[in-house]
């Protein structure tokens, strides 16, 4: 299970870095992920998520830390899904249209909560 914690922790990390390099990479992987229902597997990977941290929370360093990250996963999932479609792609239009500067601030929360993700589940 930590393992693959680490790998979700390494994922976020390597995805934040691509966005701070590239932000023009987020806006195709956001537009890529308004069409049609493709936000709901964004749902539903962070409702997994969030359970797969709550599991694993008590083998982890900082078990507080996993807990919370995975209430909060589980909230943003089942958030999705309480959002009606047409709500969920304006917002992904908003943050589309910001300018590269604020998509490379935006980039830097995936960074740091895989990095936060991983010294919570190392060993010492």
């Amino acid at each position: 299970m930590l393992i693959l914690i680490k790998l979700i922790g390494i994922v976020m990390v390597g995805f934040g870095i691509i966005f701070l390099v590239s932000p023009n990479t987020m806006r195709k992987f956001m537009l890529l992920c308004e069409k049609g229902k493709r936000v709901y597997i964004a749902g539903i990977l962070r409702i997994l998520f969030g359970v797969i941290f709550l599991l694993a929370a008590s083998q982890c360093r900082v078990a507080g830390v996993m807990v919370t990250l995975g209430v909060l996963f589980i909230i943003a999932g089942v958030t999705i899904f309480i959002l009606k479609l047409d709500r969920i792609k304006t917002m992904l239009k908003w943050y589309y249209g910001r300018p590269l500067l604020v998509l490379r601030l935006i980039a830097l929360i995936p960074i740091a909560l895989g990095m936060l993700i991983l010294y919570s589940v190392s060993t010492c």
